[in-house]
């Protein structure tokens, strides 16, 4: 166990579930991000009155809900759908941020504990521990970088799609009151 712990094992166990969990949130952010470029689009196609050409999966689904929403009765059930649709949108910069988070702790954690499981080995003689110092600090640099990676592939995208999803969110549903009224 002496050499699990101090050795590689131990830090390519933690780097691999550091791995694990960017891909985790990289498939959140990014299966979001595409519900919400749906939704855009097609609300920017029905606020002009048209229909896109070759509607996507997630488009059709958007494109359902909007006829329900256009054929209901009950103006309480039409806004609780819209505001569903908002407050999707509104949690996705939240939700990147909690994976970039995330990845930071667990590669902090990674180092942290590495030490602390190495200083249970080796005691107070602090020239063993520099050893397993070095190998454990790579769990820092892997939730460090995947953190990085996971921001800079969506963080600007992010902002400025769900920017677009409201401004074409408020303008359908201002066109569909005046189509009530």
């Amino acid at each position: 166990m002496e050499s699990f712990v101090q050795g590689w094992s131990l830090t390519i166990l933690l780097c691999a579930f550091i791995v694990l969990v960017f891909l985790a949130g990289y498939l959140h952010v990014h299966r979001e991000l595409t519900w919400v470029r749906a939704l855009t689009d097609y609300l920017g196609y029905a606020s002009v009155g048209e229909e896109p050409s070759k509607p996507s999966l997630e488009q059709q689904v958007i494109r359902d809900e909007a006829h329900a929403i256009l054929e209901s009765k009950d103006p309480a059930w039409q806004q609780r759908q819209i505001r569903s649709w908002q407050m999707r949108a509104q949690r996705l910069e939240p939700a990147l941020a909690f994976w970039v988070d995330l990845l930071r702790q667990l590669g902090l954690l990674g180092t942290v504990l590495g030490i602390g499981l190495s200083l249970a080995y080796t005691g107070s003689d602090l020239t063993k521990l520099l050893g397993p110092l070095a190998v454990k600090v790579w769990t820092t640099v892997a939730g460090l970088a995947t953190s990085i990676l996971l921001s800079a592939s969506f963080a600007m995208k992010l902002t400025a799609w769900v920017d677009a999803a409201e401004k074409n969110l408020e303008a359908w549903d201002a066109r569909r009151k005046g189509t009530r009224a």
